[in-house]
């Protein structure tokens, strides 16, 4: 299955991800992997954005053109984009398209920016813990490469993503962008992740892949669940009162989510599965207001 086609490509040439400044490093080409760093090799010039430390604002510069840019300094440090998708049962939910339909062309997606604009891009799936990664990936030809795994990926069983977390942090010591692609619907574990990847340097972007259902279901009376994560049946019947009670509780859920991946120095995107392809991939690799570059930049 071709997750990614030629019209997404397209615009994903034109995307980039858009990062905190001063935190994760992005490759500008050769070898070097630029770091807003203070004691190191200076690198180039990028314009200034609210947030950036003043004190590396080139005032030479803004004398000369009246624009306001900041100077960026270089070390000798890989950049990495690690992808972590989501696999839990309940990622199998949604019609026509199920959520993890979405999740994988989301992270195949963050997988091809990645390796554009980053050094090394890894795509690691997690249940109760990280399943499998890809190898590192380095350039737009590893892409079939990232196909063909995610396409074996299929989503089924518990999870655990505070041990997921665990996992990346004794295994992939290197600082980058930490890119979740979850549905949300396990209630637990998630501010201790977002909590562990802030306080590992990492930077954070959450995104919430959704379908209708999860927010708002439409059934009611008797009713058998089968919960697909935890692999139990429950009896109930279900009231409209119950529905409501339930939606409240799914929201403030999402929203203590969002709050927490804030506290942790992350972005939160929200991204329901009937999203056209585009628009989703704006948000998503936005944290917020789209970001096109005018050109594709970065490396080949």
């Amino acid at each position: 299955m071709k997750l990614l086609d030629h019209a997404a490509r397209r615009l994903l040439d034109r995307l980039q991800l858009a990062v905190r400044p001063g935190s994760t490093a992005t490759r500008q080409g050769g070898h070097k992997s630029p770091v807003l760093a203070s004691g190191v090799e200076f690198a180039d010039h990028r314009q200034y954005v609210p947030g950036d430390d003043v004190r590396h604002i080139d005032w030479k510069a803004f004398a000369r053109h009246g624009q306001l840019t900041i100077r960026q300094f270089e070390e000798e440090r890989d950049a990495r984009v690690y992808v972590m998708l989501d696999l839990s049962g309940s990622m199998s939910r949604g019609a026509p398209v199920a959520k993890l339909d979405m999740a994988k062309r989301l992270a195949a997606s963050f997988a091809y920016v990645g390796m554009r604009q980053f050094d090394r891009a890894l795509v690691m799936p997690f249940g109760d813990d990280l399943e499998r990664e890809t190898r590192p990936l380095r350039t737009a030809a590893d892409l079939p490469e990232v196909d063909r795994f995610l396409t074996e990926c299929g989503a089924g069983g518990p999870t655990s993503f505070a041990q997921a977390v665990r996992s990346l942090a004794e295994r992939f010591p290197q600082r980058g962008l930490v890119v979740v692609i979850t549905d949300l619907m396990k209630p637990e574990g998630w501010d201790a992740g977002f909590r562990t990847i802030g306080a590992l340097g990492h930077e954070l972007r959450v995104v919430h892949v959704r379908c209708p259902e999860d927010l708002a279901p439409d059934f009611q009376g008797e009713l058998e669940l089968f919960d697909v994560e935890d692999q139990r049946t429950v009896r109930l019947r279900v009231s409209r009162d119950l529905l409501d009670a339930y939606r409240k509780e799914i929201e403030k859920h999402v929203t203590s989510c969002r709050d927490s991946a804030r506290r942790a120095g992350g972005r939160f995107v929200d991204v329901p599965i009937e999203m056209p392809l585009e628009t989703a991939l704006r948000r998503a690799f936005a944290g917020g207001d789209a970001k096109v570059a005018g050109g594709a930049g970065g490396k080949r």
